[in-house]
């Protein structure tokens, strides 16, 4: 590639980044040692700050002077409450909810749940860049050395925007950065210092195959040391994407082409053909890789230097972690965890390397946490100095953005403390959990049930979908499941497959058993084998439709006609 620099500038550049970032990794520490100080002084600010927007003189904030008054004086909210205060903003209407400057709405998908806009103040950025950016760097120079620092990233980020009437952008945040640094010349100019992936794919225009650019361009890079993403779900379809279009990349890349199957823009196509050339070199060495094929963990092949993977992986996404583990890196990639982060803000930062538990971030937004199992009796909330280990609370968040008392629905198991801090695994989403007769299986209960069985049966897992059947009579659950390979159908019965599951269901989630064998409340499940690649086709579906490739997530509950009909139709009958 002619933008390719060498691995002494991008060392260099580097290690200025982590020289900025000690001073924020140092003062998550610190936040850590005394996180209610630091959770309570971080409300009070932000009181103060806001006291004057509409929502802070309806709930009195310049008059509350401790975390009791805000808890007495504040309702807790839903999206629902405060989305009338956000239509208003978006027509550019000033201190409705926040105070603080900003420009653009984050969009959220609309893939596990109704689709919102978060504002995205100057204050809000500054936190992702210190816990999500700077805080990582510095981490990641701790526990691996400078090794890292001589290689470029493969960031597999990307997404769109449009304009409001009002000057306001609606989409990804990542879209307009081309607007704050000079364009999408500058963007591509200082993104490919660092990463692989050229403007054409990080801010894509419509029509463009970004899945042949991101990896097109990844892969001419042999000392890529590092892969950034948001869910690890993208990887493993960025990684299928390879095993299955190695012989076409790897031509494009020995003659410097783009081959006419790759569906572009024109404008695209010859933008992306004046930064390649032919590297035959390159070329050979990935021929070398894959001359057997592709049915073996070759990630680490293309990449010898390949360190780490950062996202949204561990626990609450092992099927893909497995699979990238067992399928294409051979376990030999180290992992950092992001923590627990959404479009409203970010919650928690890792503290090691391989490790799913995240500490919490004082600094970051004030947090509530209410037990699970207190429901909706708002009264059981409690600071962060309350949390007990091996408990797990629904997260409930006063953020940057204006959002105060929010209820995330995101619940979080405390496994542990760091310093005086705790240490959190993210578990399910509460707004998530499958009740038809009061049963509350939780997606963590699913997913337990499916990979034990998996497990039991000797097969590989590749995804799941539960779809809630309410028009039978009782009611019950279908299960279809997606294996790596095909010959598995033949080897186990659909009745196997569901008695499995199901033996496993009752064992996470007592009122289901119950409910099954009074069988007047529910039914019995049923199961059904999905056709190879169903749940990557509905995510390209969904990116065809619109949807940011960095916000899509895998869909494990089936919560609406659309999905219904498409993961129906591609069932193995």
């Amino acid at each position: 590639m002619k933008t390719i620099p060498s691995s002494e500038a991008i060392l260099t550049i580097n290690r200025s980044n982590v020289f900025a970032a000690k001073p924020d990794y140092d003062a998550v520490q610190k936040e850590t040692i005394s996180p209610l100080r630091t959770n309570t002084a971080l409300l009070m600010k932000i009181l103060a700050d806001n006291a004057d927007t509409e929502y802070g003189r309806k709930y009195g904030f310049s008059d509350i002077t401790s975390v009791e008054e805000y808890r007495k004086k504040v309702p807790v909210v839903t999206y629902e409450d405060i989305e009338p205060y956000i239509q208003r903003m978006v027509k550019g209407e000033k201190d409705i909810l926040t105070s603080y400057s900003f420009s653009h709405m984050n969009e959220t998908s609309g893939t596990v749940g109704k689709q919102k806009l978060i504002p995205l103040t100057d204050m809000q950025k500054g936190v992702f860049i210190k816990y999500n950016l700077r805080y990582n760097q510095a981490l990641l120079a701790d526990k691996l050395g400078e090794e890292w620092m001589k290689g470029r990233s493969f960031s597999t980020t990307e997404g769109t925007h449009r304009t409001a009437p009002s000057g306001i952008t609606i989409g990804s945040a990542s879209s307009v950065m081309a607007a704050n640094i000079g364009g999408r010349q500058a963007v591509d100019d200082i993104m490919r210092r660092q990463y692989t992936s050229p403007v054409e794919a990080s801010i894509p225009s419509p029509g463009t195959q970004t899945n042949y650019i991101h990896v097109r361009f990844a892969m001419a890079d042999r000392n890529l040391t590092s892969i950034i993403c948001v869910v690890y779900a993208q990887l493993v379809q960025l990684f299928h994407y390879i095993a299955e279009n190695y012989e076409i990349l790897i031509n494009d890349i020995e003659n410097g082409t783009i081959n006419k199957s790759i569906t572009l823009p024109e404008s695209v196509r010859e933008s992306l053909l004046k930064k390649i050339e032919p590297m035959p070199e390159r070329a050979a060495e990935l021929r070398e890789v894959f001359k057997n094929g592709s049915s073996f963990a070759f990630v680490p092949k293309i990449w010898p230097k390949l360190a780490y993977f950062i996202g949204i992986g561990g626990d609450g996404y092992s099927i893909y972690d497995k699979t990238i583990k067992e399928k294409y890196t051979g376990g030999k990639v180290r992992n950092l965890y992001s923590g627990i982060t959404a479009s409203e803000g970010l919650w928690s930062v890792p503290v090691e390397l391989d490790n799913e538990d995240s500490v919490l971030a004082p600094g970051s937004a004030f947090m509530e946490f209410l037990p699970v199992e207190a429901g909706d009796d708002l009264s059981k909330c409690v600071t962060i100095d309350k949390l007990e280990k091996g408990r797990t609370y629904e997260l409930i968040i006063t953020n940057l953005c204006g959002f105060y008392r929010y209820r995330m629905s995101d619940s979080v198991l405390v496994t542990g403390f760091y310093n005086k801090t705790p240490l959190v695994r993210f578990m399910y989403r509460a707004n998530r959990t499958v009740d038809m007769v009061g049963e509350k299986t939780t997606e963590k209960a699913l997913q337990l049930a499916v990979e034990s069985a998996a497990e039991e049966l000797r097969f590989a897992l590749s995804d799941y979908v539960l779809y809630p059947d309410r028009e039978a009579s009782p009611p019950r659950y279908i299960f279809l499941i997606q294996p790596e390979n095909e010959q598995v159908k033949e080897r186990i019965s659909l009745d196997v497959l569901n008695e499995t599951i199901e033996k496993y269901l009752f064992k996470m989630n007592e009122e289901y058993c119950f409910g099954v064998k009074d069988g007047t409340r529910m039914t019995h499940s049923e199961s059904f084998w999905l056709q190879p690649e169903t749940t990557f086709l509905y995510r390209e579906l969904m990116i065809m439709k619109g949807a940011s490739p960095s916000q899509v997530k895998p869909v494990h509950v089936i919560t609406n006609e659309q999905q219904r009909r498409f993961f129906f139709s591609l069932r193995d009958e």
